[in-house]
């Protein structure tokens, strides 16, 4: 090793501590801090306004997605297109509350559902489910959608508390499509 260092001209063993290498090293910590800032700023844009991941922690959407599945959340999606009916939606209930459920999107704005006799009726026909394999219950409206609110329900319907619930959904409280 001395042999190799002897070859070299005007090389000298860095001291501990040195003057000359202060401003290098500070610029190399900035550029850490720097990368750093913008990572963690980027992984929170990305999280709130194009993807997040997610775990089911309901039984409501039995068979479809078991509890404990893992599931991508697209957000950006219905920034282009409303949600469509069968679509699996992440949605809160209030604007703030924290707790996201997964539903099924079953009533469009505007349309006329009604439940009789363990079946959906939109517009007066019968949607099929067949993700659903328990009847529905209870017997409700019929109920005319408003502009801008969603009916959803959970695809296991005994277990599933959902817009038979609390009502139907607005749009500012769907997160995103599955």
């Amino acid at each position: 090793g001395s042999a190799r260092m002897e070859k070299r001209q005007g090389w000298k063993p860095r001291a501990f501590f040195d003057w000359r290498y202060v401003r290098s090293e500070l610029r190399r910590s900035y550029r850490l801090a720097f990368i750093l800032f913008w990572s963690i700023l980027m992984y929170f844009l990305v999280q709130r306004y194009v993807v997040s991941a997610g775990v089911i922690t309901e039984t409501s959407m039995l068979p479809t997605l078991p509890e404990g599945d893992y599931y991508l959340v697209n957000k950006y999606i219905y920034l282009f297109a409303p949600p469509e009916r069968g679509a699996i939606v992440v949605l809160r209930r209030d604007r703030f509350a924290s707790e996201q459920y997964v539903k099924r999107v079953i009533g469009l704005p505007g349309e006329s559902l009604q439940i009789r006799s363990g079946a959906v009726y939109i517009n007066g026909r019968r949607l099929e489910e067949p993700y659903a394999d328990d009847p529905t219950s209870p017997d409700l409206g019929p109920l005319t959608l408003e502009e801008e609110t969603y009916f959803v329900m959970g695809d296991n319907r005994p277990v599933s508390e959902d817009s038979r619930h609390y009502g139907p959904v607005p749009f500012s409280h769907i997160q995103g499509k599955i």
